[in-house]
């Protein structure tokens, strides 16, 4: 449960904290995916596992249902999880999200169309839009922005942010500029150059 306690604190350090906090859809969410992960994963005795599982289990489907959230406990999704708004979330079984990844509303993780297999794995500190849809056997590197109603059917290098159907990089991170160290060099001497 120490994923869960990272994802409150993600909510928290975005100003979320209280009542607003607690009774936010999108943090039920996370939580029943939680619950139903950990059964999953670390299969505890079945005198624990099977009231559990019944909870998690009306918690997943309740929140299916009246909040159109579908985050598969068999998926494999990092500590830090942020999930902006509730509603059209639908993330695959299959599915590997890394850690700290913010994910907007009606934004669909899974398989292509027309039998073929595989489905995303998403890298750390990855942005997803709204409306976005990452499906096939791809590779979302680190610190990836998604941009809103993207189509993504290929791999994306880290630090790029996508964007359009099918998605395109439309600014990949270059390894020719100089660091913040040297920019800030530069900028102090340009200073003392114009005095």
């Amino acid at each position: 449960m120490s994923k869960f306690a990272a994802d409150i604190a993600r909510y928290k350090a975005k100003g979320n904290s209280g009542h607003g906090l607690w009774l936010n859809p999108a943090v039920w969410a996370i939580a029943f995916y939680r619950l139903g992960n950990w059964i999953n994963v670390a299969k505890p005795a079945w005198v624990i596992r099977m009231p559990a599982k019944i909870v998690s289990s009306l918690g997943n489907k309740f929140c299916e249902v009246f909040m159109e959230m579908r985050i598969s406990p068999r998926a494999d999704i990092g500590d830090g999880l942020y999930i902006g708004h509730i509603g059209g979330v639908h993330i695959h079984p299959d599915a590997v999200i890394g850690r700290n990844c913010d994910i907007s509303h009606n934004v669909t993780i899974g398989v292509a169309a027309l039998g073929r297999r595989g489905v995303p794995v998403l890298g750390d500190n990855v942005y997803v839009g709204t409306g976005a849809t990452l499906v096939g056997n791809i590779r979302i590197g680190s610190g990836v922005k998604v941009g809103a109603n993207t189509l993504v059917i290929s791999n994306v290098p880290a630090g790029a942010t996508v964007m359009c159907a099918p998605g395109r990089v439309i600014l990949a991170p270059r390894t020719d500029w100089p660091s913040a160290e040297a920019f800030s060099e530069n900028d102090a001497e340009r200073q003392r150059v114009a005095l």
